[in-house]
């Protein structure tokens, strides 16, 4: 991951939430916390928040509402935070970490952290293992668990691929089936009860 200039996120966000309050339905605001709780989290959780994870948590005035792609809404850090422990002990229930072939069994691990859900029970995820994927956000199905390809490498990326859209009326996503991605590029649009809805792009 190459290192993230916190002004970008920020300026994505504004850019999105000027666009929502300009064309879609009020939302309540997702809560932000301050520096020292996030400090407290990696200490707590023995995990390392990249630069851009934090400034997400950081900034104050998020819509709640289901304004990312694949109907995801921002969720409080708490409500992250508690829901990355659900799914710890579900993984926990389901045993041994692999296979009788050595193969590793997919599961969400320490090194996971929801940062959005769907009304169905699926997240988006931070992928905070040392690595090439470090930062990224990934599609968490909680029935099929496992990774596939990133859906952004960063929640920097995400945030500005969003921005791109709205304003251009593009469709996101295009990194993302670029590498061979499973799910569908889309294009924001309104809905008739002022809703934002993101609909696939046909394929031609």
């Amino acid at each position: 991951m190459t290192s993230i200039d916190h002004s970008r996120v920020r300026q994505s966000w504004d850019r999105i939430g000027l666009w929502l309050r300009t064309h879609v339905r009020q939302a309540p605001l997702r809560p932000a916390v301050d520096s020292g709780r996030l400090d407290a989290v990696e200490a707590a959780q023995a995990v390392t928040l990249p630069a851009d994870v934090k400034e997400w948590w950081a900034l104050a005035d998020v819509s709640a509402d289901f304004w990312i792609p694949g109907d995801f809404a921002p969720v409080a850090l708490e409500e992250a935070l508690e829901t990355r422990e659900t799914w710890l002990l579900v993984a926990e229930e389901e045993g041994p970490l692999f296979d009788q072939n050595g193969e590793p069994e997919p599961r969400f691990l320490p090194e996971f952290i929801p940062i959005a859900m769907s009304p169905g029970g699926d997240g988006l995820i931070v992928d905070l293992r040392p690595g090439g994927a470090n930062g990224a956000v990934f599609l968490w199905d909680h029935e099929r668990w496992g990774l596939g390809v990133p859906l952004w490498d960063s929640i920097d990326s995400m945030l500005q691929d969003i921005a791109d859209a709205l304003e251009s009326q593009t469709a996101v996503l295009g990194q993302h089936a670029a590498l061979g991605g499973a799910e569908a590029t889309c294009v924001g649009q309104l809905g008739d009860a002022g809703e934002l809805n993101w609909e696939p792009v046909p394929v031609a």
